[in-house]
Formats: structure tokens, sequence, C-alpha cells
């Protein structure tokens, strides 16, 4: 979504501005000390100015202070566009903020408010510096979800930060509980209003009158001090003379918005006709520039006109002689205090004061009612022209012409390039405004409407909805570009069926739609084999599988699209992992991590390239390289709001963090890919993250929990899609109950299909397992080789230790018998210490070898050279080396005959 960045500057200071040091110093006092800054008080009570002003005086006076500031108004009570503002106004204080919680907006459904508020604290509380967070007009704010989110920021909120509030009215925030606590500075309408001496400072010296103490007393008496009501009765004065301006303030009568509307009569009424027309005419703007102004008034005669002057009104007060454009009108009512706000240092953008604008909308309504909808349409069209799609679409439906509504619609979304989570919510909204009449004859509307049904999770009603949009262009072939559409839709369609294990059904979706594919958009030809190598992973044909993803990065690069290559090549790298070719998915990944930069900088598809990776470097236990590698992944994903394939990223965290003995962030990582994958409603995705989770369970030795969920899978019934992960879960759930009759039965039964298909990773655990499940030693130790048989040449460890205790017992029997003893030895190495073993008779050594170091002086012994090492473990030449000297630093050796020499003295090696 694109931010309207104005709303995150802190607006200047005013220059009527009257000092107020007694209020400066209550906020300033509660700074340090307290949590919340909250000013309540009634519309036009100089809020905003009194922020203004403290956080002028604390950057003079503290320049280790950040300052965060957004301007909240009523169409940010959507909580995708409050948390996305939110996140950019603390990122305009650190870039580093906030990477974590736009990656949380990606999903589907609500916001989920608690992880998107830790991750801001955690994010705000790594920051050695104070941060003042304003959140302004905060009563525009109703939403439930914002109030709850802003609510557990103030429970959690890290010291250094501070959260100031204004409002007309008292949010739902735990006020009471931080009021009891001495954690909120408040500032009221009576601490607000102006006393007598500020009351006469304001009118005399700020708006240039000659009162007397008498009047300023009586004005100060009849408004009691209500700022804006003083401004607008200073205005209605300035022009007068001594007897009509003691005339009006002996009529002066009544408080706040009783007399607003009568103040404003006068202030309008004093205006100039052509002034007057202006403010009525940009009224229906919410922010201001000349050349905006120029468009609403229709300031240009005809298209290609010369700018035609306007004849300046005599008494309307002009610096020198120049025409009333818009940008001097703007200049004028500023420097006039008429109720103009600015809203950026070069004074390019203003706004009206909010009580202004909504009494001038309410004349121009009343007095000019048909002139508004022109007004409207004049604002979206500049708006379009500026690039500026949101805004355009806002003044589009303002107009109530449905037709004209639908078409900006339509070109603001075929116009954005990528959309974000944000967006989607905002897309959304701007269909549920049309009517079914105005979409139906737009072609491309009602295929982004499916996109955004599918997105939001209502894949039942977005698929008829592409079946209803597919049957109107077969019957509407001229429909221009109706060949390009068919063909997306066909393929929309086949797209969502891969998601949902629709395998079938994909396929024969993505025949028909060989007959509408235009040969020269190379996108809409590379997401065929793409979304097919989809369907064939899903159905475990990775051959086919394989091909379709070689063809569709082909395509990319041909076109020059490295960019959409990328991922279909982190495809095929997940296709090369499936089939047991670990070497191959990792030169596969580094191609792709190749062309996943741009000008010497990862983009964001090198994210993907970081999830495969990661997977590939855990199975060689290089854990920490590839805890790295997943962590950036999910950082640069994270931070361009992309998501990570349904929670994949996070079952794998889990692993990795199991694995280095993280049982509590195991746990939370497991949890979190669960939330991700059942957010998206797919049975499929939502049955994976289960089965990684039953697979924790059984690590960290909770075996009700994974028995649990073993019953639940045994109710499933048959799917189209592959299920070998879950299946081979249950096989280790079985085992842990110790009811290995029935596991070697399912996996006699399991292995001839991936055998078949060449799922080498799935046939490499399932001879573990039957190793493990097998009474009979001979078959066992059978089994068990063809494991290290298929697991050698690929460096597959993580899965013979993700085995457990009864695998490295396997292992120690078949290294008596000979059985690939080098192999079996590093494997051994890599387990480490038995369970109850002494470490000190395992490795009598003042500082114990680590794993990776065991795993090389195994392979010293084997006589392979540093470069041998490093291919067979995967790691760099100095890597190796740096692990060669600490084990000679270890050992008191110099070389690594004396090493292996002392190794098997010391018993760290077998003897030969």
């Amino acid at each position: 979504m694109a931010l309207l960045t104005t709303k995150l500057y802190v607006p200047p200071a005013r220059p009527e501005w009257v000092p107020r040091p007694h209020l400066i110093e209550r906020l300033s006092a509660g700074l340090d000390a307290r949590k919340l800054t909250l000013v309540s008080a009634p519309a036009g009570s100089g809020k905003t100015s009194l922020i203004i002003a403290w956080l002028s005086e604390l950057r003079l006076a503290r320049s280790d202070l950040a300052l965060a500031w957004l301007s909240l108004d009523d169409k940010d009570n959507d909580p995708l566009r409050f948390f996305a503002y939110l996140v950019a106004a603390l990122q305009s204080v650190d870039p580093r903020l906030g990477g974590e919680a736009l990656h949380l907006l990606e999903r589907t459904g609500p916001p989920p408010v608690e992880p998107l508020v830790t991750s801001l604290i955690n994010g705000l509380a790594g920051r050695p510096s104070p941060v003042i967070l304003v959140l302004d007009d905060y009563h525009a704010i109703d939403d439930l979800i914002i109030h709850e989110a802003v609510g557990l920021l103030l429970e959690r909120q890290p010291p250094q930060v501070h959260l100031a509030i204004t409002t007309r009215h008292d949010p739902p925030l735990p006020l009471s509980r931080l009021r009891g606590r001495g954690q909120m500075t408040e500032i009221r309408q009576g601490d607000l209003r102006f006393t007598l001496e500020e009351t006469a400072s304001f009118l005399n010296r700020s708006m240039g009158l000659q009162l007397t103490p008498a009047e300023v007393a009586t004005l100060e008496e009849r408004t009691e001090g209500w700022i804006t009501g003083l401004q607008l009765a200073a205005l209605s004065m300035q022009g007068r003379d001594r007897e009509n301006v003691a005339r009006f303030i002996a009529g002066f009568t009544g408080r706040y918005h009783f007399i607003l509307e009568y103040l404003a009569d006068e202030v309008l009424q004093r205006q100039p006709p052509a002034l007057q027309e202006f403010l009525l005419q940009t009224s229906i703007l919410e922010r201001l520039s000349g050349s905006l102004c120029d468009q609403v008034r229709a300031y240009h005669e005809a298209e290609g006109s010369d700018r035609v002057p306007v004849t300046p009104v005599p008494d309307f007060p002009m610096p020198g002689t120049r025409s009333l454009t818009s940008e001097s009108l703007l200049e004028h009512l500023e420097a006039a205090n008429l109720f103009v706000v600015p809203l950026d240092d070069e004074r390019r953008w203003y706004r009206y004061h909010h009580l202004f604008a909504e009494l001038l909308r309410a004349r121009l309504q009343e007095t000019q009612p048909e002139l508004v909808p022109v007004l409207h349409r004049r604002a979206a069209d500049w708006h379009e022209q500026a690039g500026l799609a949101i805004e355009a679409v806002h003044h589009a439906l303002a107009t109530r012409d449905m037709a004209f509504a639908a078409a900006s619609i339509e070109r603001a979304i075929l116009r954005t390039a990528t959309w974000s989570r944000v967006d989607t919510a905002l897309i959304q909204n701007w269909l549920n405004a049309l009517p079914a009449e105005a979409v139906e004859p737009r072609p491309w509307l009602r295929l982004f409407l499916s996109r955004i049904q599918y997105v939001s999770g209502q894949r039942e009603l977005a698929g008829q909805t592409l079946q209803s949009l597919e049957k109107w262009l077969q019957d509407h072939p001229t429909t221009p570009e109706a060949k390009r559409l068919l063909n997306l839709t066909v393929v929309d369609r086949a797209s969502y069926a891969v998601v949902l294990g629709h395998v079938q059904q994909a396929k024969e979706l993505l025949g028909q739609s060989l007959a509408h594919a235009p040969q020269d958009d190379p996108i809409s030809r590379f997401r065929k084999p793409a979304i097919l190598g989809m369907a064939h992973l899903r159905a475990g044909e990775v051959s086919e599988a394989h091909r379709a993803f070689s063809e569709a990065s082909e395509i990319a690069l041909a076109a020059g699209l490295n960019f959409a290559a990328v991922p279909f090549l982190c495809s095929l790298a997940e296709v090369e992992f499936t089939q047991g070719r670990l070497r191959q998915a990792m030169q596969t990944c580094e191609r792709a991590g190749q062309l996943a930069v741009v000008e010497g900088k990862p983009s964001t598809a090198a994210g993907f390239v970081g999830l495969e990776m990661s997977k590939v470097l855990y199975e060689w236990n290089d854990l920490g390289a590839a805890e790295r590698h997943l962590l950036e992944g999910l950082e640069l994903l994270s931070e361009s709001g992309i998501s990570e394939s349904f929670g994949s990223g996070h079952t794998v965290l889990a692993q990795i963090r199991q694995a280095l003995g993280d049982e509590e962030g195991a746990r939370r990582a497991a949890q979190q890919a669960v939330q991700i994958a059942q957010q998206e409603n797919v049975p499929r995705i939502a049955g994976l993250t289960l089965a990684y989770q039953a697979r924790l369970w059984l690590a960290q030795g909770q075996l009700a929990l994974a028995a649990r969920w073993a019953d639940d899978y045994r109710q499933q019934g048959e799917t189209e899609y592959l299920r070998e992960f879950e299946d081979l879960t249950l096989v280790r759930v079985l085992l842990a109950q110790g009811n290995a009759a029935d596991a070697l039965a399912r996996l006699d039964q399991y292995l001839a299909a991936p055998r078949a298909a060449g799922r080498g990773n799935a046939v490499i655990e399932i001879y573990i397992l039957r190793a493990l499940a097998t009474p009979d030693p001979g078959k066992a130790m059978e089994a068990l080789g063809q494991a290290l048989h298929l697991g050698e040449p690929e460096g597959y460890v993580r899965q013979f230790l993700d085995a457990g205790e009864p695998a490295r017992r396997l292992l120690q029997q078949a290294a008596v018998r000979g059985i690939a003893p080098g192999y079996t030895a590093r494997l051994l190495a890599a387990f480490g210490p038995a369970p109850g073993a002494r470490r000190a008779a395992a490795q009598p050594l003042v500082e114990p070898l680590s794993a990776r170091e065991l795993e090389v002086l195994h392979l010293l012994a084997e006589d392979l050279s540093n470069r041998e090492i490093g291919r067979r473990l995967f790691i760099s030449l100095p890597t190796v080396k740096s692990h060669t000297r600490n084990i000679y630093d270890k050992l008191g050796v110099h070389d690594r005959e004396e090493a292996v020499a002392r190794g098997r003295a010391l018993n760290i090696l077998p003897t030969q």
C-alpha cells in the first residue's frame, strides 16, 4: 500500500502560538517516569498545537530523543491500515523496526494482535535511546482490535518508549489503572483553556487586534478560554472599526459548537467572494496543494489552454499583483490564520482545521449539492494522474457514479505491481462498495474480486466467481483481451486447486489453458508449467515436477525476468531435496541466490533461497548456517510483506532449534507454524504443520500429545495429494508406543511407491525406520545398510540423528560389523556422547572437541585432504582449516598424523 507520508510528519508550529510554559513543564515532567501522555479535550481546544510546541522544546533540550508521529483519521479504523501506518511511523525513527509486524500483516484473517504488538515491543526494547510515539486525533478510532493493540502496547511498553495521545474523548484504554499507578500525565479541557493573560496575548499580539482589558475579559469569559472560539471571534473582528468591534463583543454570547456555525458564517461572509468560493470548493479535499486545488476549481478553462488569471477582488488583501492561483490563496489562508494547517515544512501540502472543514462541506452540500460530485470527479482525475491511486478511488466513490468508480478502481488495481496484505483489504473495501451491476461488465474487476475472495479465505466463493467469469468470457468473445483474461481465469482456478490439494482438477484446467495462452506473454507462459510443477509435486511425481519447474525457470530467464526465475529454481531445489539429491539441491539454491542479488544486494526473492538452503544445511547438520540462512530468508520476506509458504519456514526453524537444544524456542516456532497454516484454512497445509509438531512432541518426550495427533490422523480419509511425511510421522508414533509390528507393516506398504517414483529422501527415512521396527537383527542391519548406502553420497546426517538413541545403537552395531565404517563413524561422532556417559571418559581433554571437530578428525583419519573434507561436510576450505587448527590445539599436536594417533590413543577414534 502506498502510504501518505504527510500523516507521518510532525506539523510545524503555528506562528500565532501563545507560549504555555506551565503546560510544557507538566508534559516534560512526566516524560521519563510515565508511560502515557493523554491530551483529551473537545474539538478546537489546541490539543495538537500543545503537543507540537512540547516536541519543539524537547528537540532543543534532548538530542537523544526520537519522535514518531501518526495523524489518524476515520479510514485508519481498518486494523491492517492502522498497523501499516504505525509501523511506518516507527520506521521513520528506525528503519529496522516493524519488519516482523509487516510479515504478520500478510496473513489471512484478522491481524494477530498479540504477536504484532509483541514484535513491535521487542524491536523498541532493543533501542538504546528514548522514543516518543504520538497518535494524533485518536478519537477517529473506534475499532476494538486497534484499541486492544494500543492497550497491550501500554501494558508492556519498554521504559524508553513514551506514548502521547490527543483525542476529543477518552479512549477505551486502561486509563484507570495507569492513573492509579501514577503512569499517566493528563491534560484536559480545563487545562487547555486560555487564561486571561493568554487570551490577551493571543488576541492582541498573535491576531493583531487592539482590544481593551475589559473587552479581552468579556471574550475570555464568554468563550471560557476556548481557543477556536477566540480565533473565530478574532477573525470576525479583523477589519472592523472600534464601534463595530465593541458592538460585536457586546452581542457575543453562547459557547463552543453553538457559536461555531455563527462565527463560521461571520468568517465566511466577511471573505471576498473568490475566497469563499475557493474554501467551499476545496472543502471536499482531505489534503490540499496548489495544483490539486487548481484542478478541483477548474482553474484551466480547457485542456491545453493557458492559465487564465482571475481579477483580484478589490477588498481582498493580497500581496503585490499576483493572480489568484490556488497556491497563492493557500499561502494567504495560512498568513490570515484562516484555519489552514501546513503539513510539511515546504508548505506544499495543507489541510483545513477539522471543524472548519466539516462546516464548509455542510455549507457546500446545502448551497450547491449538484457541484459536489463534479468536484470529487475532478479530484479523482488529479490524484490518478499524480499516481495516488487510493485517494483517486476515494473521490471516485464519493461521486456516487458507480460506473466511474468501477473504472477508477480497475485502473488502480491494474497499475499496482504487487499487492500487500494491506492493499488487499483496501481493495476488498472498494469492491464491496460497488453494486453487482457495476462489476459484471468489467471482467478485470471480476478477476480481482475472485483473488480478493481467495486471499481472504473465501476459497469456495472465489472458485464460483472464476467459473462465472469463465462462462461470461466465453459468451463475450469480442471483449478486449478476452483471450488473455480467459487464460488467467483458468490458470487461477488451477492454482487454487493445487493449494487445496485437488491435483487432478488442476492438471485438467492447465490442459484447457493451453488453448488460451498468449505466446507473446512470458508471464502467462511460465505460470502454467510452474503451477503444473506444484501439482506434480503434490502428487509425488517428482520427475515430472522437475521438468515443469525447469521449463518455468528457463522461460523466465529467456525473457530476462530473473526475479521470476528465482522462486521457480527454489521449487526445483525442493524437488531435488525430495529426490534425495542434496548436493544438486544446494547447487540449485546457489544459482538462485546469484540471480536474486540486484545491484549487490539480496532482493526479496533471496528470502525463498534462504528457506530452501536451510533445509539442506539442516540435513547436513550444519545447524548454525541453517539457522542463519533461514532467519535471513524470513526477514527478507517479512520486510517485503510476503508470506513464507504457509508456515513451512517455521517448521524448519522448530527442527533447528530442537537440534540446538532450545526446546522452548522449538515449541514456539512449531506453534507459530501451526497458527499460520490454520489461518490459511487449507486442510493440506494445516495437516502438514501438525505432523511436524507431532514429531517435535516425540523428540521432547510428550508421547501423549503425539498419540492424540495420531488418533486424529487415523480418522482422515483418502486425499489426492501425497501425505508421505504425515504417514511416516504416524510410524514414528507407533514405534514410540512400542507397536513395532504395526509400524513395520505400514513401512512395507509405503516403500514401493517412493522407490519407484524416485523420492529418495523418503526412501532413506523408510529404511531407517524399518531398521528400528524389525525384530530380526540381520534384517535390521540390512535395512540400515541400505539407508547408509543411499545417504552417504549426499551427506545425510539428521535423518539418522533425529531417529534418536535407537538409531545410535544400530549404528554402533553397524560399526562393529564394518558397514560403511567411515560414514558410520562420522554419524556416531555427530551423535555426541551417549546419555549417561561421562564426557571425561570419552574425551579426556581439558577442552573437548566439538561435534563438528569430531567429524573433521574422523575424516583426517580417512586421509582426506582439506578440500575433500570441505566437499564431504559442505563447508568452505577456510572453515576446514579453522577446525583443524582447533583440533591441533586441543590435542596438543602439530600435524594431522599426530592428531589421528592422539585421537586413537585417547579412544576418540576407533583403533585400526
